[in-house]
């Protein structure tokens, strides 16, 4: 059975990050290399996976991924509607950008249009975060199946097993596990979505972004604070 990420863990993980996009439309995001490194662990936990081979033995993975949020599913359309125009400018401005600078120009106006649409579809105020996100999920793109060289280790190990990991960790004392289900989208509502708001951010052109990239949606069904505090050390919190 499926649980709400709890409050502990999106004030730390979800409210922040509508701060970060407001800085970075500021220009405020830059100078600190090494806050914006501690930042960016809010979005790269590792996914953990594993299942039983025939022979009794056990496969196990980890691997660092981006993970971020879905709004519910009433409020999807309306988000793919705005970032299929967000990209479809970005490719006409960027296709006219001819000279280097003008490039540069044009992608970073690009970003600065997709952080206006992660703060009306995404990273919302708490009062409207309540209504039009499912704080039951997170989301992640699987990107190793283009890769020709890649192990795809994860990608193999969920066509067995789908019950999962997330591990997020901030040095030096905050960690959270989440345990659950993932299910794997390579069309539809999640599908279209996840991988919109993935180049939403991270340009690139059209015939990239036709590869096959399936989706992740991870189902949260236990959660435990895993910080070493007096109140954590693997607690349950969900």
């Amino acid at each position: 059975m499926v649980v709400e990420l709890p409050e502990i863990f999106l004030h730390w993980n979800y409210f922040p990050r509508r701060t970060s996009a407001l800085n970075f439309l500021e220009g405020k995001h830059g100078g600190d290399a090494a806050k914006f490194f501690l930042e960016s662990t809010r979005h790269t936990p590792a996914l953990c996976t594993a299942f039983q081979k025939p022979d009794g033995t056990i496969s196990v993975n980890a691997k660092i991924v981006g993970v971020g949020y879905v709004p519910k599913k009433e409020f999807i359309n309306k988000a793919i509607e705005d970032f299929k125009r967000h990209l479809q400018k970005g490719d006409i401005d960027l296709s006219e950008a001819k000279e280097r600078k003008e490039r540069e120009i044009a992608l970073a106006e690009y970003r600065k249009n997709a952080m206006r649409l992660f703060l009306k579809h995404l990273y919302l105020s708490p009062e409207e975060a309540r209504i039009r996100m499912d704080f039951t999920k997170l989301s992640t793109i699987e990107l190793a199946l283009s890769k020709p060289n890649s192990s795809k280790h994860t990608w193999s190990i969920l066509q067995e097993n789908k019950t999962a990991c997330l591990l997020f960790y901030r040095p030096p004392h905050i960690s959270f596990e989440i345990r659950g289900q993932i299910d794997i989208y390579e069309e539809g509502l999640y599908h279209d979505f996840v991988r919109l708001v993935h180049d939403a951010f991270h340009y690139a052109p059209p015939e990239k972004r036709r590869i096959r990239r399936p989706v992740y949606i991870f189902n949260v069904e236990e959660m435990y604070d895993n910080s070493p505090t007096p109140k954590a050390f693997g607690v349950r919190i969900a």
